[in-house]
């Protein structure tokens, strides 16, 4: 009877250690559809996105009165948007007003944030990476 159960448990633990190797292999990064070679990281809200917003916008996006009606300071905020509308469409970073904003060079009065520090290019990359995944 002990040969038989080690047997059958074989298979099962070769299929568990695929299966545990394939999930941390996803976890870990992925292959973007646009170049099969390059890996990119997994961008998440809490570790990724919340402190970039709390450095460089929830000082003004934030509270009872946030400029331009637009809270940064938590996720279901920032899915909700302002007064010019949606701040993001998850899947679609070109959509939203939040990625323009970042990018948007030579027009003062929609570059954020307006005074002090600016996002760096690989920054935004992130947040757009964070929005392209679903915003989650």
């Amino acid at each position: 009877m002990p040969g038989k159960m080690k047997d059958c448990s074989r298979p099962v633990i070769q299929l568990l250690s695929i299966i545990f190797s394939i999930t941390a292999l996803l976890r870990v990064s992925y292959v973007s559809a646009d170049d099969p070679t390059e890996k990119v990281q997994i961008v998440t809200y809490s570790q990724d996105v919340r402190p970039l917003m709390e450095k460089h916008c929830v000082e003004c996006h934030s509270g009872w009165f946030p400029d331009g009606g637009l809270r940064l300071d938590t996720i279901d905020a920032i899915l909700r948007g302002g007064n010019s509308g949606p701040a993001i469409v998850p899947g679609a970073p070109d959509k939203g007003w939040l990625i323009y904003s970042l990018t948007t060079a030579g027009q003062r009065r929609m570059q954020m944030p307006p005074n002090g520090e600016r996002l760096s290019q690989r920054q935004v990359n992130l947040i757009e990476q964070w929005i392209q995944h679903g915003a989650k």
